[in-house]
Order: structure tokens, then sequence, then C-alpha cells
């Protein structure tokens, strides 16, 4: 997801002079963007003190990378040519009114690049816990967060509505394999992008659920784990003279 979001800013990451990346984790993208770009300003954005940590050892001594701890929804401060963010903004509890935010904060001719999941993420997680709790006579499945995450057209009205007149959005869907859905579940845990699972809920209908994916899904030893990815850059127009 990063290295396609990157190639696809490319331009404008080359080109700016301030940048701001919404949720930096543990500094994976941070050093990406300084290796594409080192002279820039750069402000790297966490809700986790913990993670901002790991991003500062990363990076080590880069006087232009700024580490600041804020909520990446909330942050309205300073003027940029480049904001940039990789599997965050699925997350967004307020996704229209942010980007709105984003696009005050952009200078004219800046630009706004984000790859996100999309709906279809896990999805034979989620229809696994539906038949789980079927089987089980559960009121109802546990919710699979990624389930509720909006989709390519929803995001391109949120972009639109922000007032930008340039938006490009590339979707697709991919499929990884893990050894079984527990080790899927701890990988998973151990990246800190997504938290699939709902919780709370029993060991039984987990163990009821892991059953059904496999014996549905399962091939040669493995299962497959579906993935949709977003990207999307858009554009802030120059102001026009005269």
């Amino acid at each position: 997801m990063a290295v396609e979001l990157l190639r696809g800013c490319r331009q404008a990451l080359l080109g700016a002079r301030r940048i701001l990346e919404v949720g930096c984790g543990t500094g994976h993208v941070t050093e990406l963007l300084r290796r594409a770009n080192p002279h820039a300003t750069l402000v790297a954005l966490d809700l986790e003190t913990s993670l901002l940590q790991r991003a500062r050892r990363r990076l080590g001594r880069d006087v232009g990378v700024h580490f600041v701890a804020a909520d990446g929804e909330a942050y309205t401060f300073g003027s940029y040519d480049l904001i940039v963010s990789n599997s965050v903004f699925q997350w967004f509890v307020r996704p229209g009114e942010t980007l709105q935010n984003y696009y005050r904060m952009l200078r004219p001719g800046g630009s706004l690049a984000f790859a996100i999941l999309g709906p279809a993420t896990f999805q034979e997680l989620t229809a696994s816990f539906q038949q789980a709790a079927g089987n089980l006579s559960l009121a109802g499945p546990p919710a699979v967060p990624a389930a509720s995450f909006s989709g390519e057209e929803t995001w391109r009205r949120f972009l639109t509505n922000a007032g930008f007149q340039e938006v490009a959005l590339q979707r697709e869907v991919c499929t990884e394999t893990y050894p079984s859905v527990q080790e899927f579940l701890h990988a998973l845990q151990a990246t800190g992008a997504t938290n699939p699972a709902p919780r709370p809920f029993s060991p039984r209908l987990f163990r009821r659920m892991a059953a059904i994916y496999q014996q549905a899904y399962g091939r040669n030893g493995s299962i497959p784990v579906t993935y949709e990815v977003i990207w999307a850059l858009a554009q802030k127009l120059e102001v026009m003279s005269g």
C-alpha cells in the first residue's frame, strides 16, 4: 500500500516544501518520504506516543522531521504542499469534515494522497462470523469493523464535497494467504494497522468461526484473506489570477 501510495503522488512529493503525514505509526512511510524528499519540512502525526517514539528512533537525528502526538481529525495547524496518509483514513469518525480541514490546510496547487482499506476487506472473516453466530443461535454476529468501511464512490464524494477539483481513485482487490485464522489475526495485530476482529466475543464463537473459515475457504494448508485497497490522489487547484 505504501509503495503504491508514494508512487502515485511522486511528482507532488518531490516538489513539496512542507509535508504532513497523518498516522505515521512506527515511521515506515515517514522514512520513505524522507528518502524521496530529504529537503522538505515533514510533520508526522500519530495518536500513540509509543509509536512516535519508535518512529523517532527509526528516523534518527533528522531536524527536518517534527513528530507530533495528535488526532489526525482534530489537527488544523500549518499549511502544506502535500498531506499524505497510509491505512488510517478508514478509521475516521468525521471523514467529510476532516477532508474539508485538509483542503483548507493545503496551499494552492497542493495535493492530498492516501491509501485506505475498503469494505470488501476481510470478507471471509465477516461471512464466517455470520455463519458461526447462526449455528450457535445467537441474536446476531459480532460486527467486523472492516465491513463498515466506506467504498470508493463514497470517498470520491467526500473529496469532491471538500472542494478538491481533481480527484483520482484506484481500487484493487487482492488476496493474501495464512496458515490458519489464528496466525492471520496474530500477524495483523502485530502490524498495528487495523483490528478486524470484533470484541468481545466468546471462545466458543471464535472456535466455531475458525472451523467454518477453514472448512469453507481453506486450500492446500492455508486460508485466504481478502484486502480491498483504495488509493486516492486529490489536488487543490492553483488560484487563478486576474
